[in-house]
């Protein structure tokens, strides 16, 4: 302003201007002050410069004085004996929902008779079933088919396998014998006993004049429904 006397621009008296500042303050640039020991501390710590800042070491800067820097908010990161152990009960939990093969074989689930591998034997039986199905099919409506054959009884059904990720099991046929939560276990046209696992699994049944396309996936554990 053009006003000299303007109050804002106005020399402080002298005893506001030295009470803004006391005599007995000193401002020090020398190299031992707090800041430059906080990073003179850092950059020589090496190893204990990374538990320092993950927050699990604390540093003392001045012993004499007791000053410590502390750091807050970390993120503490996370251990590999903890990732392996979670790794371990992830694996553990998916061996319990599913056998391995040498399980299966084990357990028996692959076995069958040898005097049963009869493929004619069978074919009373996928008559029965085709009978069955049809009758199932006019209580619940052909438009419902999908959902009736996730819980139906597949004992007799002509399979052929359209896809397995065994590639030997893929392009095989035959009637469907026995069912576990996992497996098919199918008899096929040459008399012979095939245990092909329903994971990664596809699967085409005849019925009448349908064809139909399971996916092996949506069938396992369904041993539970069928016992109901």
């Amino acid at each position: 302003p053009e006003d000299d006397n303007f109050a804002a621009y106005r020399k402080l008296s002298h005893p506001v201007d030295e009470s803004l500042l006391a005599t007995d303050v000193k401002f020090s640039s020398a190299k031992g002050t707090i800041a430059n020991r906080v990073l003179h501390n850092l950059l020589r710590s090496g190893d204990s410069a990374q538990k320092y800042l993950q927050g699990t070491k604390r540093k003392t800067l001045d012993k004499d004085n007791d000053i410590y820097i502390l750091l807050d908010n970390f993120v503490q990161l996370r251990s590999s004996a903890s990732g392996s152990k979670k790794a371990t009960q992830q694996n553990s939990k998916r061996s319990k929902r599913r056998m391995s093969m040498k399980r299966l074989k084990k357990s028996g689930a692959l076995d069958f008779p040898e005097n049963l591998q009869k493929f004619d034997l069978f074919k009373p039986m996928h008559g029965m079933w085709e009978t069955y199905m049809m009758q199932l099919i006019k209580v619940t409506g052909k438009i419902q088919l999908a959902q009736t054959l996730l819980s139906a009884d597949l004992h007799g059904a002509f399979m052929f396998v359209a896809e397995s990720k065994i590639a030997s099991f893929t392009g095989l046929q035959g009637i469907m014998v026995r069912e576990t939560s996992e497996t098919f276990g199918i008899i096929t046209r040459d008399d012979k006993f095939r245990v092909v696992p329903k994971k990664l699994s596809v699967f085409i049944i005849q019925l009448d004049c349908w064809k139909i396309t399971l996916h092996g996936d949506k069938f396992t554990s369904r041993d539970n429904v069928l016992q109901r």
